[in-house]
């Protein structure tokens, strides 16, 4: 989920996002400020953005601090990684001791500070990205990931692939690195997707790690590579009920072959997946970031299991999603 948490002086302004647990275990969006009629994606100005790590970990945290700490770089990884990503979005910087993420000034990693974070604002938030963004230009300014260091879901944090489990017999293992990968998404400005093979999807799965295409489209966006390492294209359309349009409809185009082109040029980890976006408030939408292929595009509202209070986006036009209409074929 996406909330504004706290005007820190105009036009600055302080959005948390979040991933849930799902229990049992399991469109690209960039979050936006619109300014006028001008609607500004929330991106780091200059890259690479430095990130620190307060290594300290909470008693849900079943690993080494070493471990959480290759898992984090991992994480941001395979975002720097991503095809057609412009090179070196982040870097490590020295170790921090910072507790306080309502004071710190340095751009946190931390599993256990709480003050000033709401994770009781839904049922079994895992994680929270802070961003600060400036609203008249979707600059982001300061950033930080924060693990809930008590989840109430009754969940742990491990490494899935080592077969880990939780001290405590009850608890759900839930894996880092998949918490982290959504958080990182956020960190650079990344609202929730409504595919669900996407790692911006609101909801954990137990594994997901690898970027889908969805994540890919998103990333690239915001961070262009000057020569796309994969052509891509743009589908646009307008999602009309009796000729007005629907705001806050799911757009999606899946392809219809097996192919995966980011194979070809050695993104093999690049799941396939549907690419989306949200409609407009005048019910147009655009999807970028699509590889050349043969797609089928469809609508369909926001109604389980994503949701419109899933998505921050839709609050930056001060209009509420349509979500009173039926998908159908033609």
């Amino acid at each position: 989920m996406k909330r504004k948490l706290l005007v820190i002086s105009t036009p600055l302004l302080v959005l948390m996002l979040g991933l849930v647990a799902v229990r049992p275990a399991q469109s690209f969006l960039p979050a936006v400020e619109v300014s006028g009629n001008t609607v500004n994606p929330d991106h780091w100005a200059t890259t690479p953005v430095t990130w620190r790590l307060n290594p300290t970990l909470s008693a849900k945290v079943n690993m080494s601090q070493a471990n959480a700490r290759a898992v984090i770089q991992d994480s941001f990884f395979t975002w720097d990684g991503a095809p057609n990503t412009g090179p070196s979005l982040d870097v490590q910087g020295l170790d921090s001791s910072d507790t306080d993420p309502t004071t710190t000034l340095v751009n946190l990693i931390c599993f256990v500070c709480s003050n000033g974070l709401n994770f009781s604002s839904g049922e079994g938030v895992l994680a929270v990205a802070v961003t600060t963004v400036d609203t008249s230009t979707g600059v982001i300014s300061q950033g930080g990931i924060f693990f809930n260091p008590t989840p109430t879901s009754g969940v742990c944090f491990v490494i899935l692939t080592s077969s880990s489990t939780c001290p405590v017999g009850s608890d759900l293992p839930q894996d880092l690195q998949t918490v982290a990968t959504h958080e990182i998404g956020h960190f650079f400005g990344l609202d929730h997707s409504s595919v669900v093979r996407a790692v911006m999807f609101p909801f954990a799965p137990s594994i997901q790690t690898d970027l889908s295409f969805d994540d890919v489209a998103g990333i690239s966006s915001l961070y262009p590579k000057p020569a796309q390492d994969v052509p891509t294209g743009t589908i646009q359309g307008t999602v009309k009920l009796n000729n007005t349009g629907v705001f806050g409809a799911h757009v999606f185009a899946d392809s219809t072959t097996a192919a995966n082109p980011y194979f070809a040029v050695g993104f093999v980890s690049i799941r396939k997946s549907p690419i989306g976006t949200l409609t407009l408030p005048d019910g147009t939408y655009s999807i970028t970031g699509v590889p050349l292929d043969s797609y089928i595009v469809s609508a369909e509202p926001l109604n389980d299991p994503m949701r419109s209070a899933n998505v921050g986006w839709a609050g930056s036009f001060g209009k509420t999603i349509d979500t009173g209409f039926t998908t159908r074929s033609h």
